[in-house]
């Protein structure tokens, strides 16, 4: 079974453990804040009724997500509602996650989103399957899905989609992703990071917050062509030059034993890892620069 599969027969395992639970966990309207008209009524396509409704918040998150709640909480998150929809023997669940501010929930999508296959009719940034929708707008991450294998709910999906969004405010990122160059740039391979949960899928520097990010800072991290490979660079822009000095100080005492140093530097070092491939860390001004997965040590120093 596809691996997003089988992360979908999962969630509805648990939503079925939960159904006892849904008196207790379920919320006033005003719980919401701006999303207090999330999830919609069942009216958004006709034949459909409300099932159960359920809100996981910081301290049970980890009861609805198996091994990523941890991301979640890193990039700041402030509650989950789903809402089941019935028709007939066919089932959608709607999943709107909130988050602290829009760039933690662009950075969770463009961390969950994998290759982006939108859909034209979803007002919001988006990609799309039959068995589940995956959307970002403001500062709420969302999916929709659909529970009922061979049915062909994608029309019904999308307008349940519509009618959530249309309650939520169009707050906008900051234009972090502008850090990175855009010429040589893969499309689709950008990354925001918040701390050490998302930078692990990016690449292991070290323990921890390796970088100094503290749950506050944002780095971004994207894919770029060359002539002999694919290789990757990671923006870190800190408040001043002694914040930057002090990351970059840092990273050097804790890089991770499996990196070799093999250039120093006044503001910045080389090293190789198991892979023979090389990285490098510059420190320019109040922002650090990381290159990795190069391919020679020349690479690394020009």
């Amino acid at each position: 079974m596809p691996a997003k599969n089988v992360g979908r027969a999962k969630k509805a395992e648990k939503l079925k453990i939960f159904r006892i639970l849904a008196g207790t966990l379920i919320l006033a309207a005003a719980f919401w804040g701006q999303g207090r008209d999330l999830p919609p009524a069942a009216d958004f396509a006709p034949g459909w009724s409300l099932g159960e409704k359920l809100v996981f918040v910081k301290g049970n998150l980890y009861d609805f997500i198996d091994g990523g709640a941890d991301l979640y909480l890193e990039f700041g998150f402030e509650r989950v509602l789903v809402q089941r929809y019935k028709n007939g023997e066919a089932e959608l669940t709607l999943e709107a996650y909130e988050m602290t501010d829009a760039d933690a929930a662009l950075g969770i999508y463009l961390m969950k989103c994998g290759v982006e296959t939108p859909l034209p009719d979803i007002p919001a940034r988006n990609t799309g399957e039959p068995a589940q929708l995956t959307i970002v707008k403001g500062r709420y991450f969302l999916h929709v899905n659909s529970f009922s294998p061979g049915a062909d709910l994608l029309p019904d999906m999308v307008r349940l989609a519509r009618r959530a969004l249309e309650s939520v405010v169009d707050d906008r990122p900051g234009r972090w992703l502008d850090l990175l160059p855009v010429e040589g740039r893969i499309p689709g391979s950008e990354r925001i990071v918040r701390g050490p949960n998302a930078l692990q899928s990016i690449y292991t520097l070290g323990e921890g917050d390796i970088l100094l990010l503290g749950g506050r800072l944002i780095a971004v991290a994207g894919d770029y062509k060359s002539e002999s490979g694919p290789w990757t660079l990671v923006i870190v822009p800190y408040p001043d030059e002694t914040a930057a000095a002090a990351s970059l100080s840092h990273l050097r005492a804790h890089l991770d034993s499996y990196l070799k140093v093999t250039d120093e530097r006044g503001d910045g070092f080389v090293f190789k890892d198991f892979k023979e491939k090389f990285g490098a860390v510059e420190r320019k001004g109040p922002v650090l620069e990381i290159r990795l997965n190069l391919s020679s040590a020349f690479d690394a120093l020009h």
